[in-house]
């Protein structure tokens, strides 16, 4: 395969061949960031308060008490807590429960900052594709010259830059939004961490 088959073959590629990867990149990453605000402002509470609140219950022995108060809260930090003291009234708890409940919880808070990550990521790198195809259009069309030369030469720039342009659009708010999740998961693991260290460590009856 010449050199000449290679430039035919990229630029009778359409700008959507592109342009379509990066709108589906902005759907998903748009989805999970609506999921994931959604997710930590029903998540937020104050734990500590929580904490205090279903200590007093197990000091009284009222487990029932402690359930049901504990179910008015979402979030698998609030499960943990649910899971330890589960465990505590089956006499059944141990290092493992309290391990296993945590890395529950980091992964569900955790859930799709990866997704997220590979977005930011690969979006500039699918405009800047676009835009070297683009390019490669345009010197193409200033190559073989001819009447439509101007106008060729013209399309590809241009199709260059707008392959850029939605490509940076769709990167830099994936790269906010990854940061405020970083933000949100560094704070709630230390959330976690709070919840199991106190419930984990509670003396046996």
């Amino acid at each position: 395969m010449d050199g000449r088959t290679l430039i035919a073959f990229f630029t009778s590629w359409s700008m959507w061949v592109t342009i379509v990867p990066i709108i589906l990149c902005s759907v998903v990453s748009l989805a999970i960031i609506i999921e994931r605000i959604v997710y930590y402002r029903k998540i937020n509470h104050d734990y500590r308060v929580i904490t205090e609140t279903a200590i007093n219950f197990v000091k009284s022995k009222n487990y029932d008490a402690v359930s049901s108060y504990l179910q008015g809260f979402a979030g698998p930090v609030v499960k943990i807590i649910l899971d330890i003291l589960t465990h505590r009234r089956q006499k059944t708890m141990n290092d493992g429960v309290v391990l296993g409940a945590s890395r529950s919880a980091i992964i569900k808070i955790e859930k799709n900052i990866g997704i997220i990550a590979t977005i930011a990521t690969i979006s500039p790198m699918l405009g800047l594709f676009g835009t070297v195809t683009g390019l490669l259009k345009a010197f193409v069309a200033l190559y073989q010259g001819g009447p439509d030369a101007s106008t060729l030469l013209a399309y590809g720039v241009s199709e260059a830059l707008l392959t850029t342009i939605i490509g940076l659009m769709v990167a830099i708010p994936s790269w906010m939004f990854y940061n405020y999740m970083v933000s949100q998961v560094d704070f709630y693991v230390k959330e976690v961490e709070f919840v199991s260290n106190v419930f984990g460590t509670m003396p046996e009856e």
